[in-house]
């Protein structure tokens, strides 16, 4: 196995076991955690929530929502420690991003930080409460986020076409370094 591979695995495994499960979008409530989470800060337009089973595990998260104020994006972010590439790169966080079911998965979910490069995740999984991405986040990145005002987040979805959801960075740097 490659150093590379067992890396990203690794991270990824990370990810996995660290990140509180996906909320379903019919039933969030912005701002406020959910059964397995306690709100613990709020920095700008992001919120860190951690689990209520294991001590210390917290992530930075956010909802997206459409015109209406239906959540239709619920992205993650949690630090990582000592993952990363085959090349050195590091990896210092994992980002999730959940959207509704109906989503249409080939295309995954594309990222624009302002007016920067576009990034796209793919699909890892639907469950109930949604198609979620989970990715390591590369240093370039997680600077894009810390430097910008807006990500713009891309993904179709099999009734509503093309959807494009913006999410704020208010904050941002301040949740991040607070995890």
């Amino acid at each position: 196995m490659t150093r590379f591979f067992k890396h990203t695995i690794a991270a990824l495994a990370l990810a996995a076991l660290t990140l509180p499960g996906p909320v379903a979008a019919q039933d969030a409530a912005p701002q406020t955690a959910s059964p397995n989470e306690i709100l613990k800060a709020t920095h700008g337009d992001w919120e860190i929530v951690c689990s209520t089973a294991q001590e210390g595990l917290c992530v930075m998260r956010q909802f997206g929502k459409n015109a209406e104020g239906e959540i239709l994006i619920d992205v993650r972010i949690r630090k990582l420690e000592g993952a990363t590439s085959q090349d050195g790169k590091s990896f210092p966080a994992a980002i999730q991003i959940t959207t509704p079911l109906g989503t249409i998965l080939g295309f995954g979910v594309t990222v624009k930080v302002d007016a920067g490069e576009s990034r796209t995740g793919a699909f890892e999984v639907c469950i109930r409460g949604g198609c979620i991405i989970r990715d390591p986040m590369s240093e370039e990145f997680l600077a894009d986020l810390k430097a910008g005002k807006t990500a713009n987040m891309t993904f179709s979805q099999l009734q509503l076409g093309t959807v494009s959801v913006s999410i704020s960075l208010k904050g941002f740097t301040k949740a991040f370094k607070a995890l």
